[in-house]
């Protein structure tokens, strides 16, 4: 069979695919995978065909940002004018999959393009989720409003309105469906993919047999290159990582984990980002190392804590490294995962003020370490993420799934 793709070129939506994508090629599958050039280098090891999608559609990794890095509002106007250029890009596209000659799509509900060509093709349509499920979860939709706080701001709605204009214009133009911001959190097809595992899963319960929880897939990397992994050995080691958006340039939270971990028994391991050079934190103490990127799988390993984001590619690489975690979100489903690690006493959600007092942020990381109910519990929740299959049951499915709707 052969499948199409259509993935956000962003590292937390295109990583998670990868293992997948692989296993499918693996059992003879054709795959397709529409990325930017960005991550062209990352698809074609698993063996899949890129087709090239537009630089203007990469997501940002480093924006400008002051002394409290950039602001949501500012990825978030630079996500919907991508998210608009993709669709302005839908008819070359569409054109394109039709050539394909495909037996399945499979989309990213953030990938606004790709929703609208499955939309239009008669092919059996899955979506890929990068993060918990969202269409059948008032958990979801509540704390994504406690985010969002009222009514966007006036260039998060100058950009809402132009994203609407544009597909209103190619509706009546191309006859292309009418798709928004709802699209992202409310599509749903016939199977529909989830990385988490179904304990996870917030209002489980609600989620019906189109929903496969299919648990994160955490294949080893080869991502040491030259980072000294030997320096930590015999320590115990804090990993501090705020992921590789835009919104991980926080100078004012590494400059607190400076002040809260300096001298102290912990080996500090920190990833700042693409967006901010070690050097303009200022003087480093001896016991932390900081670098823009650092071999995440590597450290996790060999760590006793990790502060991260709460991505759901980092939630999911520390739990199924056996690691408490200290979430301090930043944007999205972020806050959604924080809660959620929080509810199973897999680890504390941290508000800003928390995470930038050092001696607050010392004291939540020395009682994750030293609480045995964290690292029970999460030995616990270990066995459902290597029991819900990863991408050798997301494959079974979606093969499934295509030869059962080509036959209907």
């Amino acid at each position: 069979m052969k499948f199409l793709f259509y993935p956000i070129s962003s590292h937390g939506h295109v990583n998670p695919l990868l293992p997948l994508l692989q296993e499918l090629v693996s059992r003879g599958d054709e795959v397709v995978v529409h990325v930017t050039r960005a991550f062209e280098a990352v698809v074609r090891p698993t063996g899949a065909a890129v087709r090239l999608l537009d630089d203007g559609l990469t997501i940002p990794t480093a924006l400008t940002g002051g002394e409290h890095g950039p602001t949501s509002d500012q990825l978030g106007v630079r996500i919907l004018g991508i998210m608009r250029h993709g669709l302005r890009e839908t008819p070359r596209l569409l054109e394109q999959a039709r050539a394909e000659q495909a037996d399945c799509i499979v989309y990213d509900p953030m990938a606004m393009w790709g929703r609208a060509i499955a939309e239009v093709l008669p092919l059996p349509r899955a979506i890929f989720h990068t993060s918990v499920g969202t269409s059948h979860s008032p958990t979801f939709q509540r704390e994504l409003k406690k985010t969002l706080k009222g009514l966007p701001p006036p260039r998060i709605l100058r950009s809402i309105l132009g994203l609407l204009w544009t597909s209103e214009v190619l509706h009546w133009r191309h006859g292309l469906p009418r798709v928004g911001m709802n699209d992202t959190t409310s599509a749903v097809e016939g199977l529909n993919l989830v990385p988490v595992p179904r304990a996870y899963q917030p209002d489980a319960h609600l989620f019906d047999e189109r929903f496969v929880f299919v648990g994160p897939s955490v294949p080893p990397r080869d991502e040491r290159k030259d980072f000294p992994l030997e320096q930590l050995d015999g320590k115990p080691v804090l990993l501090i990582a705020l992921g590789t958006s835009a919104l991980n340039q926080r100078p004012d939270f590494y400059k607190a984990c400076f002040e809260a971990f300096r001298d102290t028994r912990w080996q500090v391991v920190m990833a700042c980002g693409k967006g901010l050079e070690p050097a303009s934190l200022g003087p480093v103490p001896s016991n932390i190392l900081v670098r823009q990127w650092v071999p995440q799988l590597d450290v996790l390993q060999r760590a006793r804590v990790f502060v991260t984001h709460g991505g759901m590619n980092s939630t999911m690489e520390g739990l199924w490294h056996g690691v408490p975690l200290a979430v301090f979100p930043q944007f999205g489903d972020q806050p959604v995962n924080a809660a959620r690690v929080s509810e199973l006493g897999l680890g504390v959600s941290l508000t800003a003020g928390e995470a930038l007092e050092p001696k607050v942020l010392r004291d939540i990381v020395e009682r994750l370490d030293t609480d045995p109910g964290y690292r029970s519990r999460i030995a616990e929740f270990q066995k459902e993420l290597r029991e819900a299959g990863g991408h050798r049951r997301a494959a079974d499915a979606l093969q499934q799934y295509a030869a059962r709707r080509r036959a209907s």
